[in-house]
């Protein structure tokens, strides 16, 4: 469960940001449903204020953590200070695992990590591990075993410490690798899973199929049904799969290729695994661009797939950008943030930090927005 990150010096953010999962009292219960915690954030902005390099931050953040031993010894960090600033970056991330809140702290520049600290809480919050440079200068007794590694100044403890096999790391390293995107620490990215892929992976699975098809069919896009046809590639002799997309006219069906369906029907065709895979796991998808292709009432019926309990017994989580303003109305001002930027220089706020009643929760908040009230919008 992702709780909060933040970040200072990172692209457009100087002074940084937080965005935080967490809800208080004043949050109504139709919102919270009782917990601490949301399970979906929607982030919204003009284009270029910084929203995207919100989810590099947490691209950045997860794939380091996890997966940073394994680049060239000499490769640079990639991160990317406000402009070309010479001030370390500086990045958190507090999650819950196991019962247990853990809070991942990391001071680095593009040539080396300068300080990380990795915090556990039960009762009370106690410092497990630390590093400053490439020493190890605490490990708590539970923790010693990563004093014998050998850290390297472009890789994190962590991702070292899964690499040696450290057994009490290893949880913590794994839950970094729940993090499914489209956004990488460069920006957007077309999914890298092929339509292809996905088509042999729901060959494979005929209750991820049959959710999918449900999926599809409730958002009433024209479909009856999905199949998944096999061919042999006459070159390689390989088997090679495809999604075939039903249409029902009258009582007859009329099968379409992929390359004759809608961009908006291949887009869920090619996101809804990953949000049935995230559900699974408990992980966190992070989705950028959440809105493009797709018509403003699937949005929230994409959302309900988190928000709703019975469909995510796993809390399992949901973090976007949109430019869509609509969904502004379903998530509510303690689900919501705003990113503006002024003199180039990026800040993000979450709704119920603007004081006074301005937003309230029996109001719709997209007047506001268009209205230009509460910030966020084009400086047109």
């Amino acid at each position: 469960m992702l709780l909060e990150f933040g970040f200072r010096n990172f692209y457009s953010f100087r002074e940084g940001a937080s965005i935080s999962f967490r809800l208080d009292a004043n949050c109504p219960h139709s919102i919270s449903l009782g917990k601490p915690f949301s399970t979906v954030v929607g982030i919204k902005g003009a284009n270029g204020s910084g929203k995207t390099q919100i989810l590099k931050a947490l691209a950045f953040i997860s794939s380091f953590a996890h997966q940073s031993f394994s680049q060239e010894i000499d490769a640079p960090i990639p991160i990317f200070p406000f402009f070309n600033s010479k001030e370390p970056s500086e990045f958190y991330v507090e999650f819950m695992l196991q019962g247990v809140i853990y809070n991942y702290e990391l001071s680095c520049t593009q040539e080396r990590v300068l300080s990380e600290v990795l915090y556990s809480k039960i009762s009370k919050r106690v410092k497990i591990i630390e590093r400053v440079n490439n020493e190890i200068i605490y490990a708590s007794k539970k923790y010693s075993a990563i004093k014998g590694v050998r850290l390297r100044s472009n890789a994190s403890l962590i991702s070292t410490a899964r690499q040696y096999e450290i057994k009490e790391v290893l949880n913590i390293a794994e839950y970094f690798s729940d993090f499914p995107s489209n956004v990488n620490t460069s920006g957007y990215r077309e999914r890298q899973v092929s339509i292809a892929t996905i088509s042999e992976l729901l060959a494979k699975s005929v209750d991820m199929l049959s959710r999918v098809n449900r999926f599809l069919q409730e958002c009433d896009v024209g479909l009856s049904a999905v199949k998944i046809i096999e061919t042999q590639n006459p070159t390689t002799g390989k088997k090679e799969f495809s999604p075939i997309f039903i249409h029902k006219h009258d009582e007859s069906e009329h099968p379409v290729a992929q390359h004759f369906e809608s961009s908006g029907t291949k887009l869920l065709f090619r996101y809804l695994p990953m949000y049935i895979a995230t559900l699974e796991l408990g992980g966190v998808a992070v989705v950028d661009e959440f809105d493009v292709h797709l018509h403003p009432q699937i949005l929230p019926k994409i959302l309900e797939l988190f928000t709703d309990p019975e469909k995510n017994p796993n809390h399992a989580q949901l973090l976007f950008t949109t430019h869509d303003t609509e969904i502004l109305n379903n998530l509510g001002k303690y689900r919501s943030y705003l990113v503006n930027k002024v003199n180039n220089e990026s800040f993000a706020y979450r709704l119920d930090e603007i004081a006074g009643d301005l937003i309230r929760n029996d109001r719709p908040i997209s007047p506001l927005y268009r209205d230009k009230k509460i910030g966020g919008v084009p400086c047109v």
